[in-house]
């Protein structure tokens, strides 16, 4: 990890001090005489680093303390102010580069720490439903993903493909090895940016983030993957800024395209990119003609692989387009006309936002904008970013929690520099009242985790359609639980997994229709949604091929499962409630 560092260490390319002075006088918050005496300016070392050197150590150390004692079911507290204080000012005393390595240990021990209790958590629907497509990836079939139809892109599918490998568990395990992978480069940005206490502190601040329930952090969302490139990006154009290599940039542009093609809402980066080439062409000619040329450059070479691909699997330029850009345009359009108002959905995003403390960093970033003001490619590059990552989260038109992920990078690093800025006081109050809240956040977390585990009636369902299956036998559920499909593991002769695609895609309702009334109709069908529901058949089409093709074999948490009649059915109807916590196993 030493080494690892040291490759990126943005002040290892000896550059002039004055290109840092901009950043030492943020407005009103800059080092007071009182800081200036302690060495506490975010822009160089701190003489005497017992004084305000182990600020930011301290939360980390009580965030990791209160949180693996909570786990342990009762809060660890220090055994005296005194003792605490001694092991600070002792952590302190270390050179710089000690300091942040420990600091970067116990961020990772942190993220890790709160994402534990929910290893063994089922897959949820969209975890679910890219693992089983992932899975039964294969050629042919005229789709980007064989015999199903996916409007995510393909790197994606192939990070979950390769994860899959180990189940449930190797889903887990790539969230886990992204949220460690996002925590480091985080504090590597926040250190290129503003020091290594502003690294320190951004890492502080991404930790809780990154393990965070509330915004669906512990889990395996296609935004925590995306998160990672994205955030490399922007590192290697503040790489670029310091050292004026012109790899950096070209860097910088494969990973924008790298995240995009992870999560096409991702394109913070790439607007941050632009943003940044052009502004530094602006300001320095020096670098008007190459900077642009290597990002350039950077971009084409994740395109041409893209093309090549698609080339060599002989897949539709336009379909993957349409996948890419033109459904959504479709998805946008269908949720225009939802009977769920705009603002009830945006409002989803408000209480996590709030619990899990990412609307106090969120603020933060803001007012971390003004004091990069004095460097204009800095503050031009974020504020893209930032605007990038707002769009990408509220331009949709759907609204789930683990779009905020997109916020979290950008925000942490533009608020850890206004924080390390920030007198003693002022940190120390900052980031006390942020750990309360996202301690308080994982505590509730695991409180609702213990009461009300998740995905009982998906995994009690899938298990009967398993169990009673044959070989040979297939499935569908009306409209979708794409987890549901995971768990059962038989094949699906639909291609649309999600109910969304129905909603949008033209041509699928009457595909469905068609499929149901032939015999290529699948053995099994879950009906988890009423057939009207969305007024997808208001003429009851679907209520009639139901009852001409199939029988009632189960209901099981509700859900009617049903058999094609032209089987032998089990002997009787089956009635089960869902089993208690600890009653199913995936």
């Amino acid at each position: 990890m030493t080494a690892f560092i040291s490759a990126l260490d943005p002040w290892q390319w000896a550059v002039p001090t004055s290109r840092l002075a901009p950043f030492a006088p943020c407005p009103r918050s800059g080092p007071t005489e009182r800081t200036r005496r302690w060495g506490c300016s975010p822009f160089r070392a701190a003489p005497d680093r017992g004084a305000c050197g182990g600020v930011e150590a301290g939360f980390l150390l009580l965030h990791v303390g209160l949180t693996l004692g909570c786990y342990r079911g009762a809060v660890v507290a220090p055994s005296s102010t005194v003792a605490l204080g001694a092991r600070l000012k002792r952590f302190g005393a270390l050179p710089e580069r000690q300091r942040t390595l420990w600091a970067l240990g116990g961020c990772l021990v942190l993220a890790l720490v709160l994402r534990a209790p929910y290893v063994l958590t089922p897959l949820g629907r969209d975890e679910g439903g890219i693992a089983y497509i992932a899975r039964n990836w294969s050629g042919g079939h005229g789709s980007l993903y064989g015999a199903y139809w996916l409007d995510r892109p393909p790197l994606l599918i192939g990070l979950f493909k390769v994860a899959v490998l180990g189940g449930d568990r190797g889903v887990r395990v790539l969230g886990a090895l992204a949220a460690v992978a996002l925590v480091v480069v985080i504090v590597l940005l926040g250190r290129a940016v503003a020091g290594p206490r502003a690294g320190r502190i951004a890492g502080l601040l991404a930790a809780p983030l990154t393990g965070s329930v509330l915004i669906g952090a512990v889990y395996t969302p296609g935004e925590l993957l995306a998160a990672v490139p994205s955030t490399g990006s922007v590192l290697c154009l503040i790489l670029a800024h310091r050292s004026r290599q012109a790899r950096f940039v070209f860097a910088a542009g494969a990973l924008a395209v790298g995240a995009a093609l992870i999560k096409q809402s991702f394109l913070d980066a790439g607007v941050a990119g632009v943003a940044f080439v052009a502004v530094s062409a602006a300001v320095n000619g020096d670098v008007r003609l190459r900077w642009p040329l290597a990002y350039g450059a950077g971009v084409a070479v994740p395109l041409g692989a893209l093309l090549v691909w698609l080339a060599a699997a002989q897949l539709s330029l336009g379909g993957f387009i349409y996948a890419f850009v033109g459904f959504r345009l479709d998805l946008v359009r269908t949720l225009a006309g939802s009977d769920i108002p705009l603002h009830v959905r945006l409002v989803t995003l408000a209480e996590p936002a709030l619990a899990s403390g990412l609307v106090l960093v969120v603020a933060g970033a803001v007012m971390g904008l003004r004091c990069l003001r004095g460097d204009r490619t800095l503050v031009v590059t974020f504020s893209a970013w930032l605007a990038g990552s707002t769009v990408g989260v509220l331009g949709g038109g759907s609204y789930f929690v683990h779009y905020l992920i997109q916020l979290v990078p950008v925000s942490c690093v533009a608020a850890a520099v206004v924080i390390a800025s920030a007198r003693t006081r002022t940190r120390v109050a900052v980031l006390g009242a942020y750990t309360a809240v996202s301690l308080s956040a994982a505590l509730g977390g695991l409180e609702y985790l213990a009461l009300h585990p998740p995905r009982r009636p998906e995994l009690a369902v899938a298990h009967y359609v398993r169990d009673h299956a044959r070989p040979g036998d297939t499935q569908y559920v009306m409209y979708a639980r794409p987890n549901v499909l995971y768990y059962a593991g038989l094949p699906s002769p639909y291609p649309y997994a999600w109910s969304l695609m129905v909603r949008a895609m033209p041509g699928a309702r009457a595909q469905l229709q068609r499929l149901l009334g032939s015999t290529r109709r699948p053995t099994w069908l879950v009906q988890w949604h009423d057939a009207d529901r969305w007024q997808l058949d208001p003429g009851d089409r679907m209520d009639r091929l139901l009852a001409r093709g199939y029988r009632l074999a189960a209901i099981v948490c509700g859900h009617p499962i049903y058999l094609r009649n032209d089987r032998a059915a089990p002997p009787r109807v089956t009635r089960s409630a869902c089993p208690g916590p600890g009653g199913l196993a995936s």
